[in-house]
C-alpha cells in the first residue's frame, strides 16, 4: 500500500504540473520583444517562481495584466457592522452557534471496523487519485495531550489542495485564502465513533442569491464542484477504508 501511495504521489505532481502549464496567466501584448514574450510564458519545469522576484520591466507588464484580470481585498468590515450582521443572521435563522457551524460542514462516520489510521492512509491515497495535493498534516491530539497532561481523544487535521483552482478563487476574491488550504478533520469522539468533517462546498444556493457580486464564472463554478466532489471523494474513501 505504501509503494501504491508513493506511486500515486508521483503521478499527481505530474498531473498538477501539467496543469499549471495548461492554465492562462499572462498573454503577450502586441509589439513585444522576443525576451518578454518568452517571460511570459508557462514554464513550469523552473519550478516555483515569485512574481516579485522578475526584471522590474517584466514585472510591470505582469502586474498590469493582473490588476485587470483579478480582484484585491475589499477594505475591512468593522467589529460593529459583523456584530449587527450576525445577531439579524442569528435571529433570522432561529439557529444556535453549534448548529450554525453544523449548517456549514459535510460530515462522515467512519463505518464499524474501520480504524483510525485505515481512514488517514485511504484518504492520501484519495487524494492523489483526485490530484489533491496533501500540503499539511496536523496531529492536534498529541498538543493537547502534552499541554494538559491527560491522555486525548484522537484528533488530526490533513490539509490538501489544488493550486490552480485555490489561485482562480484568490483571483476572484482574496479574502478567500481564509479557507485555504481545504481541510478534513478526522476525530474520535466519547463513543470511540471516528468522524471526518469538512467545509460543505456546495455553491448550489448562489443561483438564488441577488447579489451582484454572488454570481460566479462558469469557470469558478466548475472550480467549485470540483472541489466538493474531490472532497467529498476524498472522505468517502476514509470513512470505509478504500483504496
Amino acid at each position: 500500500m505504501k509503494f501504491h501511495l508513493l506511486f500515486a504521489s508521483a503521478f499527481s505532481l505530474f498531473s498538477i504540473t501539467a496543469a499549471y502549464a495548461q492554465d492562462q496567466g499572462f498573454t503577450v501584448p502586441d509589439g513585444a520583444s522576443e525576451e518578454l514574450a518568452e517571460a511570459l510564458k508557462p514554464k513550469p519545469e523552473l519550478g516555483d517562481r515569485l512574481i516579485s522576484d522578475q526584471p522590474e520591466d517584466i514585472q510591470a507588464v505582469m502586474r498590469e495584466q493582473l490588476i485587470e484580470t483579478t480582484n484585491r481585498p475589499l477594505p475591512p468590515v468593522p467589529a460593529a457592522t459583523k456584530k449587527q450582521l450576525f445577531d439579524q443572521l442569528m435571529a433570522v435563522s432561529g439557529m444556535g452557534m453549534r448548529d450554525l457551524f453544523n449548517f456549514m460542514t459535510s460530515k462522515k462516520k467512519a463505518a464499524d471496523g474501520v480504524t483510525f489510521d485505515e481512514v488517514i492512509e485511504s484518504m492520501l491515497i484519495k487524494a492523489n487519485e483526485v490530484n489533491f495535493k496533501n500540503v499539511g498534516h496536523n496531529k492536534f491530539w498529541k498538543d493537547a495531550s502534552a499541554v494538559t497532561g491527560y491522555p486525548a481523544l484522537r484528533v488530526e487535521i490533513l490539509q490538501f489542495c489544488d493550486a490552480v483552482v485555490g489561485r482562480r478563487m484568490l483571483d476572484f476574491s482574496p479574502e478567500f485564502s481564509i479557507f485555504i488550504p481545504c481541510r478534513i478533520t478526522v476525530m474520535e469522539d466519547a463513543n470511540g465513533d471516528i468522524w471526518l468533517m469538512t467545509l460543505d462546498w456546495d455553491v448550489s444556493w448562489l443561483a438564488n442569491a441577488w447579489h451582484p457580486d454572488s454570481e460566479l464564472s462558469d469557470q469558478l463554478k466548475e472550480d467549485a464542484l470540483r472541489i466538493r466532489d474531490a472532497m467529498e471523494a476524498i472522505m468517502h474513501a476514509g470513512a470505509n477504508a478504500l483504496w
